[in-house]
């Protein structure tokens, strides 16, 4: 399938909102704490104060707050860094991975957790999708798609007048022999 017109942040707005409309919960990862107020503007405009941040650069006082709100129902889209995934949502209906690939979604310190994974089985177990977004997946993403183990849908155009860069293969075997 190939969806055209649309950037992946405008996908994942019209999949929570199809998800709302069925009266259940979503959450978004995103890969490093300073890209979350990006995202949070976007689905502030969009779905209101229906939105709670979850991150380890917030004060005790303000998780505790945004904790509270998701566990009473109050908050039914959940952003954040890769704790957030642990978020105590209820009716949860689509799970949503952004720049999939990111590294920073395996956490190093105890507990080590890869917050993909978890995913992966929260979403199993709660029966809902989950969305691995990326212009340029992980390999095994990748490969799992290749062989139709996961669905692949590709944006072919970028949103609105902007252009896809020209690409060029550049075999750097050659480069190489041409220094010598």
């Amino acid at each position: 399938m190939e969806l055209q017109v649309l950037g992946k942040t405008e996908v994942y707005l019209q999949l929570i909102d199809e998800v709302l409309k069925k009266d259940k919960t979503a959450i978004v990862l995103v890969p490093e704490i300073s890209l979350t107020p990006q995202m949070v503007d976007r689905f502030l405009a969009r779905f209101g104060d229906t939105i709670a941040v979850l991150h380890s650069k917030l004060a005790v006082g303000e998780r505790y707050d945004e904790w509270n709100r998701i566990l009473k129902g109050e908050a039914k889209i959940v952003i954040g860094a890769r704790s957030a995934i642990f978020a105590p949502v209820k009716k949860l209906g689509i799970i949503i991975i952004d720049e999939e690939h990111d590294m920073s979604y395996k956490s190093d310190m105890t507990p080590r957790y890869n917050a993909k994974d978890l995913a992966k089985y929260i979403a199993k177990v709660n029966n809902c999708p989950l969305v691995l977004g990326s212009a340029t997946p992980d390999i095994v993403t990748f490969w799992q798609s290749e062989q139709g183990l996961i669905n692949r849908f590709a944006l072919r155009k970028r949103a609105g007048t902007a252009e896809l860069p020209d690409v060029e293969v550049v075999d750097l075997r050659q480069e190489l022999a041409n220094r010598k």
